[in-house]
Order: structure tokens, then C-alpha cells, then sequence
């Protein structure tokens, strides 16, 4: 990194992988200011939400530390300027050297408007600042945080240098992700810019924690509750899956990194490291608590659910339907698959390694059912911060010899 990057803005910083990012820049002592950016709303002003959010994060012998080098900014994307005042745009023009936009709208459901009001408008906004910083004040990069599934659903093996390829799209997180990386791409000439990729993000490889159960979760959440007496899916069909510590430590290794400016990363596990949809149902039969499903091909499920046969199944059951409806695509499979060597190369060159899913789907799967889906996490959330370099060895949850969870701390490092 050049020595000239000292200071951060982060948006999204209170989300799944921003507060991943922003508990790794805080053990990188080069990053005297992390600035996040944060609404206020009903719980409080930018800084209540912050003060609380750290208080979460980070176990209490640490605050002061964290508390001298996180300042909230106040703002939302979705307005002009991001919402920033003037008072704080002055601060950053003379503090602020580098941008990571991560913020956006994961809500895969979303109608298209809403999503692009989020995730193209809330780029532009963010680009649009970052310029007028750029040349009032001294800021060095902007790293962006897009998807793999700019990709959308159209099949074909993917790589880095792919955008524009024709492709349809599966949901209007995928086309609005997709058209704010194009605007991205507008403004390279005004900006040093490089551009991040993940695909599917699961909890972290170390202890499965992950804050929500989206997306992957989603299916297997609703087969837990026993609300589908089968299951449609191909059972073919791949799925690029990622645990959330490698996208994080890959954002925080790359952008501190000067050879990163200019490119595009895919953070996926990439070709033939993939996991096939029975490959996941079957570890969860194991390690999620769920009951195994007859498996249906979906398309004799769209022949129910379009004939009189659909009167056979209770609105209960139809309801869930509609709640997963936009992930059918990937549960029909897309064919599209991430050629993501030379992300990876440049990755392993710095560090950092995507584990394979049989190396931490006990983790991610025996998590889902020790926080009862997200509803009672087993540990304080400082836990799943604290370090892995600072644990003799990492807290696990593991299948007790009576079948039920297990759990205990491991001894952690003062």
C-alpha cells in the first residue's frame, strides 16, 4: 500500500461484510481513521449507532482504542453527496484517502426501482463524491464492491474481464449490481479504481457465524420449518460459495495494494470448486437438523404449481413459495460458472486462500441450528471478531456423541 493511505471511508460498514472488513482494518496499524458512513434513524444519530455497534463488535477492554480511530459520518447513499454535510465534506477533503463502497441492497425480491435507486443511484452518488474529493483534497483509490452475478443468468463461464455479454438476469439485485458496475467502469478515467467480485457469501469458515440468513440459508431455512413436503431443484446445478473471513481478508490484502487499482477481482472459489445443490442438501441433512425431502425436478414443479394439482397444497405452503421465488433461479441452476485463477494467483501471492466447502460446511451448517437460525447466537457477537491469530484454537460447534449440539470456547489469548 502506499504509504500515503492512512484514512477510510467505508459504506456498508455495518453490514454482513463491511463489519467483517472494518474488525481486520482495525489490527492493520497503517489506518490511523476508519470513517463509516451510517443513517441516523429511529435508534439514534449516526454516532449512537456506531458507539452501539462497536460496543457489539468488540469486547470492552478494546473500546477506547476502536473509539479513537472509527468516526461515523453521517449520510445515505441514496441521496446527492451521499447525504454528507458540508462540515463533513471538508473534513474529508483534507483527511480522506481512500473509498470502500460496499453499501447496497441485497434484497433479491426488491422491485427493480427500489434496487437501482440503492445500488446504481447509491454508486453514482458515492462516485460523484469521491470525485469532487479527488480534486479538492487527498484522496488516492476508490474499491468498489460489486458481484459475481454481474454475470447474471445467461450460461457460460465467466472471468474477470467479462461484463457486457449479453446475458438475462435472474433478480434486480443482479441487473441493478450489474448497471452500477457499468457506471463504475464510466468513471475510471477520473478516478483510480478497482473492483471486487464475490459470489455467495457464507458465515465465516472458522465458526459458521454469519448475522443473517439469506440467499444460500434461504431454502434450507424453509426446509427446517418443515414448510416443504419436497424440494425442487436440479440437483446438478453448481453453486460458487464463499465463507465471509476470505471475501473480507481478500478486500483488506487488495486494497492496500497499489497493483490493484484498475483491475477486477472475482472472490469465488472458481472453476471446480464449486458445491452441486445435493452436495449441500445431504450436509445438511447432517449437520443442520433437517429432514431429508423428496427431491422433485423444477420443472414438474412448475406443472403443479400451473395446474388444478396446485389445490392439493395448503396457502401455507404456497406462501413459502413466493417467499423463496427469487432464488428459483439458482436452484434451477444457471450454468454460469467463475473462471477465477488469476484472482486467486494474486490472492495466494498476498496471503490469502479460499477454503474449500468440505473444509467448513461443518461450521456454516452446525451454526444455522447453535443460534437457532439467527435467533439466539450462542456467543457474545465480539467472539466472532476476535482474530483467529489471537485464539490458541478457534471455538467450534460441534455434534455431541447424543446428536445435539455442543459448544464451547476455546481459550483465548489476552
Amino acid at each position: 500500500m502506499g504509504s500515503a493511505v492512512s484514512s477510510v471511508l467505508i459504506t456498508g460498514g455495518t453490514g454482513f461484510i463491511g463489519k467483517a472488513v472494518l474488525a481486520r482494518l482495525l489490527d492493520v496499524p497503517s489506518y490511523r481513521k476508519i470513517y463509516l458512513l451510517v443513517r441516523g434513524n429511529h435508534k439514534g444519530s449516526a454516532d449512537e449507532r456506531v458507539a452501539a455497534i462497536l460496543a457489539k463488535m468488540f469486547p470492552h477492554g478494546r473500546l477506547d482504542e476502536v473509539r479513537a480511530r472509527v468516526q461515523a459520518i453521517q449520510g445515505d447513499i441514496t441521496l446527492p453527496g451521499m447525504g454528507i454535510c458540508e462540515a463533513d465534506v471538508e473534513l474529508l477533503k483534507g483527511d480522506l484517502h481512500q473509498v470502500m463502497h460496499i453499501g447496497a441492497s441485497t434484497d433479491f425480491g426488491a422491485p427493480l426501482g427500489e434496487s437501482r435507486l440503492n445500488n446504481v443511484e447509491g454508486t453514482r452518488h458515492a462516485l460523484d463524491l469521491a470525485v469532487r474529493l479527488r480534486k479538492a483534497g487527498v484522496l488516492k483509490r476508490f474499491d468498489y464492491v460489486s458481484t459475481a452475478y454481474v454475470a447474471g443468468a445467461t450460461a457460460g463461464v465467466v472471468t474477470e474481464e467479462d461484463l457486457a455479454r449479453g446475458q438475462e438476469f435472474a433478480n434486480s439485485y443482479e441487473q441493478s449490481k450489474y448497471e452500477a458496475e457499468l457506471l463504475v467502469r464510466e468513471y475510471k478515467p477520473l478516478l483510480p479504481i478497482a473492483i471486487y467480485r464475490p459470489s455467495i457469501v457464507v458465515g465465516d469458515s472458522n465458526h459458521g457465524y454469519t448475522p443473517h440468513f439469506k440467499v444460500l440459508y434461504w431454502p434450507l431455512l424453509l426446509l427446517s420449518k418443515n414448510l416443504l413436503p419436497f424440494f425442487a431443484c436440479n440437483k446438478g446445478a453448481h453453486l460458487d460459495v464463499v465463507p465471509v473471513d476470505f471475501v473480507a481478508d481478500a478486500l483488506v490484502a487488495l486494497m492496500q495494494r497499489d497493483g490493484a487499482v484498475g483491475q477486477t477481482f472475482l472472490l469465488s472459489a472458481g472453476l471446480g470448486n464449486e458445491i452441486r445443490i445435493k452436495e449441500l442438501l445431504r450436509d445438511s441433512y447432517q449437520f443442520a437438523g433437517i429432514t431429508k425431502r423428496p427431491i422433485i425436478p423444477t420443472w414438474v414443479f412448475n406443472v403443479i404449481q400451473s395446474s388444478p394439482l396446485k389445490r392439493l397444497f395448503h396457502d401455507t405452503f404456497w406462501g413459502a413459495v413466493d417467499l423463496a421465488a427469487p432464488y428459483f433461479r439458482y436452484l434451477q441452476g444457471t450454468g454460469v460458472r467463475f473462471d477465477a485463477k488469476r484472482s486467486l494467483h494474486t490472492l495466494k501471492a498476498l496471503g490469502v486462500a479460499c477454503p474449500l466447502w468440505d473444509d467448513y460446511k461443518r461450521e456454516v451448517l452446525t451454526y444455522c441450528t447453535a443460534s437457532r437460525w439467527g435467533r439466539k447466537p450462542p456467543m457474545p457477537e465480539y467472539v466472532y471478531y476476535l482474530p483467529v491469530s489471537g485464539r490458541k484454537e478457534v471455538w467450534r460447534v460441534a455434534e455431541g456423541a447424543d446428536g445435539q449440539a455442543v459448544r464451547r470456547l476455546a481459550t483465548i489469548e489476552a
